[in-house]
Formats: C-alpha cells, sequence, structure tokens
C-alpha cells in the first residue's frame, strides 16, 4: 500500500513472502518514491515481520510512519530511519491498524481458521509501549478494525462489536450479530460513515490468483446497515442474489449523495444501493472489482477496478467506452516485478449512475485485492501484487 504524507512524499510499504507464507518468517521495508516517476528515493532497512499477512502503514500526526507488518509494529522517521519495534503478542500476522482521536495505535492478530479470539493491543504513538492491558475480543476476528474518533468497530466471525476508548481502557459499546442468514459466512473491514456502520459478508473464499469463481459459503453477498444510535434497526439486502458470493474489502457510502455500494467478487457484479429510510436497489455493473474503492466527494466520482486475465471466457476489458467518458492515463509504470499480460482496469464511475467515466489498464500477476491511494489532484496510485501505478484522468 502506498500513504501520502506532506506534499510531494509518497511512501510505500512492500514485503517480502516466504516459500509458504503463512507460516515462514518474512520481512517487510518502506520507500520514498517519487511521486511521478515513482522511483525509490529512500528505503528504511529490513523490519522484521514474522508469519505473513498484508500489513498496514499510516502517517502519524506525531511525525512518524507506523508499520504493522507481520507480528511487529515499527515506527519510523520521516527519513525512514527505524526509531522503535514492539513485538505483538501473538504469534499470528496482524493485519494492519488503526489511530485513534488521541494518537493511540490499535491492532489485532488475524486466525482466518476462526479457531482463537482476537486480541486488541493499544501503543502509545510515542514510545510503542502498551497503553493498556490487551482486550480479548469474544470471538475471532479475520477483518480489519476501524476507528471514528475514539469509537473502534470490529467485525467477528459472527457480531459486530463496537468499543470506546476514554484514554485509560476500553468500554463496550455494542455487541450486535449479524451472521444468521442460512449459507451465510463472516463479514469483512467495516465502513463507520453517516451515522451507519457497513459491511460485507461472505468473507471466506478461496482466492488464489483473482476472486472470480473464489466464493466457499453457498449464500450470496449482502450488503449489511447497521445504524450506530439503534443498532438493532439493522437491514441487509442482497447485492445481486448470485450464490456462492464472495469479497475481501469494504463497502463504501457517499453521505451527501445517499448511495452505498457493494459487490461480489466472486461474481463480478458491483451494485449500488439510494439510502433513504432503507436501501433501494439504485444500479448495477458487472465489474470483476475486489479491491478497496476510492470516494472523491467534490466530483461524484468512485474509482474501482475490473480484473480482466487471458484465461477469462469474457474479457470486460473489450467494453467500449462511451464517446463521453474521460481518459484515464496510466503514467510511469515503472515497478513491474513480473511481465504479465492479465491487468487490472481501473475505472471511474458516476456514483449516482454507473455510467463510466474513464478507464486505464494496470499490468498485474493477479487480481488486485489491496489498497489504492488517492493522489493530490485528480490522480492516484494503484497497487498489485507485482506493479505500483500512477494514473490520472485528463
Amino acid at each position: 500500500m502506498a500513504v501520502l504524507r506532506e506534499p510531494g512524499q509518497v511512501y510505500l510499504l512492500r514485503h517480502a513472502l516466504g516459500r509458504r507464507p503463512l507460516r515462514d518468517a518474512t520481512f517487510g521495508w518502506v520507500e520514498r518514491i517519487d511521486p511521478l516517476t515513482l522511483e525509490p528515493l529512500e528505503r528504511s532497512r529490513q523490519l522484521e515481520g514474522g508469519p505473513f499477512w498484508p500489513g498496514g502503514l499510516c502517517a502519524h500526526a506525531n511525525g512518524s510512519l507506523f508499520v504493522v507488518y507481520g507480528r511487529f509494529c515499527h515506527r519510523l522517521s520521516a527519513e525512514l530511519e527505524l526509531r522503535a519495534s514492539y513485538e505483538l503478542p501473538v504469534a499470528r500476522p496482524y493485519n494492519s491498524l488503526v489511530v485513534l482521536a488521541d494518537g493511540t495505535l490499535v491492532m489485532k492478530d488475524i486466525d482466518r481458521s476462526l479457531r482463537e479470539p482476537a486480541r486488541l493491543t493499544l501503543l502509545d504513538p510515542e514510545s510503542l509501549e502498551p497503553r493498556c492491558a490487551d482486550v480479548e475480543l469474544p470471538e475471532p476476528v479475520v477483518a480489519r478494525l476501524s476507528a471514528d474518533g475514539r469509537q473502534l468497530y470490529a467485525v467477528g466471525a459472527s457480531a459486530v462489536h463496537a468499543y470506546e476508548w476514554d484514554g485509560e481502557r476500553l468500554e463496550r459499546i455494542f455487541e450486535l450479530r449479524y451472521r444468521e442468514l442460512p449459507g451465510q459466512s463472516y463479514g469483512w473491514d467495516p465502513v463507520i460513515e453517516g451515522g451507519q456502520l457497513w459491511l460485507l459478508d461472505q468473507g471466506e473464499h478461496r482466492y488464489a490468483t483473482s476472486m472470480l469463481g473464489a466464493g466457499v459459503a453457498a449464500g450470496p453477498v449482502h450488503l449489511i446497515r447497521i445504524p450506530l444510535a439503534n443498532p438493532e434497526d439493522r437491514e441487509a439486502v442482497e447485492v445481486c442474489g448470485n450464490p456462492r458470493g464472495a469479497v475481501t474489502d469494504p463497502p463504501l457510502y457517499d453521505p451527501a449523495r445517499r448511495v452505498a455500494l457493494g459487490y461480489d467478487s466472486a461474481n463480478g457484479v458491483l451494485a449500488a444501493f439510494r439510502f433513504g429510510e432503507r436501501l433501494e436497489p439504485l444500479w448495477r455493473r458487472e465489474l470483476a472489482h475486489a479491491a478497496h474503492m476510492i470516494r472523491y466527494p467534490d466530483t461524484g466520482e468512485v474509482v474501482v477496478h475490473d480484473f480482466c486475465a487471458p484465461r477469462l471466457t469474457r474479457s470486460r476489458a473489450a467494453q467500449a467506452i462511451g464517446p463521453r467518458a474521460g481518459r484515464l492515463a496510466a503514467s510511469a509504470r515503472a515497478r513491474r516485478l513480473v511481465a504479465s499480460r492479465s491487468h487490472d482496469d481501473v475505472v471511474v464511475l458516476d456514483i449516482e449512475t454507473g455510467a463510466e467515466r474513464a478507464r486505464a489498464s494496470v499490468p498485474t500477476m493477479f487480481q488486485s485485492v489491496l489498497f489504492p491511494c488517492p493522489g493530490w489532484e485528480r490522480d492516484l496510485y494503484w497497487c498489485t501484487f507485482s506493479t505500483l501505478a500512477r494514473l490520472e484522468v485528463r
């Protein structure tokens, strides 16, 4: 993943893979890259990791960069000097981190076997010492954490767990079971927006090179809405209704336009819903989307993607772009680590109509399930497992 700091500063989190990625000890590192050419300008030392799972990088208000990768949290300076490291308590990978309103760092381990409950660790951003005793959640949590101010949210294997941080301890706000339907599997990352918690279920999958056809549980993907002021008044709608749905990332909500986006990566469908008193279908497109989305609130645009591979029977990349669509230009496709004919078509859509405004291809070994990053203008950075690209709308 890439993150922005001061204007012109782009940082990239990278890592190595073990022969058996979930078991072998791996390592990561951070680079500061040229925002236009993507060439490395500075590189950190090798950062100890341990068991592999894609981690997270954040630029903190105290001026430091923080990396959670494997079972370690590392503090780096803006010049990528290692200032401190903390070995996290559970011998499993930790999938990224969130920052609370007072700067506290929060992270948790991931057990995809769903055997062990997750543990929350809260660290001081200056010393990397624990702010309080670890908090054991009632169940395993595969999804990444989300935070809003002092509130912390975890989507467990069967329920949503909400807490508030008072500076000394976490107090439970609510616990709400969401997994109650036949053929339903656990949810992924929650989005906190517009007074609601949004998530997608059907998180269990068999991703190898693509999420297409990777569904495990028998049921369809649901977009789930939980009002934070009244969690019991929750709502679940089917994204497309197709069986064996699967996702590995969060939905999106635009509070100004009251439009929510959900998708089914296993069946290659993206759908929009208008939120009034309840969710109503708005539009639907066949797109092989699996990564995080970006919303541009001023223009009403969202960035998604459409994975295309030679072995697919239907190449969505061949779909024509309308004459009024913009041109999404990929510049500096440097850092191509492995040549491949597969590609992510990065697509700009109008969030209210689903109309396609622009499209450009980024080469990739596998379908991206990763984190894009907005730039400072009408540009963005797109990460795949083999390629980093900068794209801009012209």
